[in-house]
């Protein structure tokens, strides 16, 4: 019973989880779907592991398509509103497939 610096010491036995590896056509797909009937982009950074940029796409897009519905009010949003819908249909399943081939 001395002291702990004594070499009295427990082990620490750490382990490490490694999961399966996803599917960067499956991220892809959620993103597509999600964002094409639903208005929901990040189900795929979600699935490939990214939970926190999934979630700021998730967010951030509706915040985005906010910005918008009020711009629509000066006629404009009607011209973001689709852009903004377009720009993340493309980036957001190509991000998801390749942060899954990173993993």
């Amino acid at each position: 019973m001395g002291h702990p610096d004594d070499g009295d010491r427990e082990r620490v036995v750490v382990h490490h989880y490694h999961s399966a590896p996803k599917s960067g056509g499956t991220a892809a797909l959620l993103e597509v779907l999600g964002g094409l009937f639903f208005q929901t982009f990040g189900i795929g950074h979600i699935y490939a592991g990214n939970v926190v940029l999934g979630l700021l796409f998730m967010f951030g897009y509706w915040l985005l398509a906010g910005v918008n519905v009020v711009l629509m009010f000066v006629l404009i949003g009607f011209v973001t509103y689709p852009l903004c819908w377009v720009a993340m249909m493309i980036l957001s399943p190509i991000l998801a497939a390749n942060s899954c081939s990173g993993r």
